[in-house]
């Protein structure tokens, strides 16, 4: 049916009309919407805040470092004050709950190639495990031994959290002796704790020991078992398989047996980036006797602070020369003062770092002298002297592939005590 409008004298045929009334409406519309938008580009400035001084979420002061690619702090994601949710039944179950972003270091030189043993006492036999262009550094408040403030079961490893997908490398030549799920040995196996998992036995050991890598919760696997591996080949792809709470890449160092309780503390086995060393050391109670989960704050001289806590006293153990029950590695070189208390009383030293090499300490209740560095043979049980000073030996270009006992110790120090 034809319709006319009709205003006044003024009449319009709307049914034949109806088409050009439409491309009139769309041509308004157009105009209006071109009117809104700016006339000019606008030029977008991004300013750079400068550094804040980060309070600890706990007892201690979370890693503070700098972006990759404009020196600013970059987040990442550390609990702020909510408890994970730890399963009894499940122990490697973890729910961090409510997540905020605090400062963490995301930029670092690429790693020293491997084996680098500037001193006997030394291992740095192992790659990353993650490219350089990626997170390819232990996550600063679950190290090995950390329980997490507390709230739940010690970490027999480190993670690396890097993004979903990311190439997963073979820290060093070897054969796979492990690819699948259920390497905790749990049934069903796809309830295992590590998911997808692949083990690899490498061509070195450690005092006549065998020396195994552990790479947990890969999205897929690149590998089959008795396949001989090289150093940096791919052997599959980060994920979040098992029990965890997004993409990391579970990295373990098995010493004599391919077992659960077989672990060492990976920050003392892989190689630092270049320019870069690592810390470690005991904390002693008057008797002798590891002080467990105890907060340590150490200190740079661009005042940064790093977190550590010493180790746990279940599922761990001490590296076989170290004797050790806290680590810290991606040091950059330098001088760091560290502060701790010990039965309500304040102990602080200071200990420098040097590229390539691991300085150890020990930190004893009663004895507030504490030396620069110590002997990692000291006794156990006796404050060390100050006659251990490790020298600037330049990092080598090549050092030979290390035999199945590449650094024997003629010294046998005692086994560690463990707290009742």
């Amino acid at each position: 049916m034809n319709r006319k409008l009709e205003v006044g004298s003024w009449k319009l045929d709307i049914g034949s009309q109806l088409p050009a009334i439409r491309y009139l409406l769309f041509a308004i519309c157009y105009l209006l919407i071109a009117s809104c938008a700016p006339r000019t580009p606008v030029a977008i400035v991004i300013t750079q805040k400068p550094a804040v001084t980060i309070k600890p979420v706990s007892t201690v002061v979370p890693l503070a470092t700098l972006d990759p690619f404009n020196g600013s702090p970059t987040p990442t994601l550390v609990d702020s004050g909510s408890q994970p949710n730890i399963n009894s039944s499940d122990p490697f179950r973890i729910n961090f709950g409510t997540q905020t972003a605090v400062p963490t270091l995301a930029w670092r030189p690429p790693p020293v190639p491997v084996p680098l043993s500037v001193r006997p006492e030394d291992h740095f036999w192992f790659a990353r495990p993650i490219a350089s262009n990626a997170v390819n550094w232990p996550h600063p408040l679950y190290r090995y031994g950390s329980t997490y403030f507390g709230f739940m079961n010690a970490h027999t490893g480190v993670d690396l959290d890097s993004p979903m997908g990311t190439p997963v490398l073979a820290a060093n030549s070897g054969t796979v002796v492990w690819v699948g799920y259920g390497l905790l040995g749990t049934k069903p196996v796809e309830k295992d704790p590590y998911g997808n998992a692949v083990v690899i036995k490498h061509d070195f050991g450690f005092n006549g020991q065998s020396a195994y890598s552990v790479y947990a919760h890969m999205s897929e696997t690149n590998v089959w078992p008795n396949q001989p591996v090289k150093l940096g080949e791919q052997i599959g792809l980060v994920g979040s398989t098992g029990f965890s709470t997004g993409p990391h890449l579970h990295f373990e160092v098995r010493i004599g047996e391919n077992k659960f309780l077989k672990t060492v503390n990976p920050e003392l086995w892989l190689a630092p980036p270049t320019g870069w060393g690592v810390l470690a050391g005991r904390v002693l109670d008057k008797n002798g006797k590891y002080i467990t989960d105890l907060p340590i704050e150490v200190i740079d001289s661009k005042r940064l602070h790093y977190p550590i806590v010493t180790y746990s006293a279940q599922f761990v153990n001490n590296d076989p020369i170290y004797k050790e029950n806290f680590v810290l590695s991606d040091l950059p070189a330098g001088v760091y003062t560290y502060k701790l208390k010990i039965g309500g009383e304040d102990y602080a030293g200071e200990t420098e770092i040097r590229a390539g090499q691991t300085t150890f300490v020990i930190i004893q209740e009663s004895v507030k002298q504490i030396a620069r560095t110590a002997n990692p043979a000291a006794t156990l049980g006796r404050a060390p002297s100050a006659t251990f000073t490790s020298t600037n030996t330049p990092l080598p270009t090549s050092t030979p592939t290390p035999t199945n006992t590449p650094r024997p110790t003629n010294t046998r120090t005692p086994t560690a005590t463990k707290i009742p």
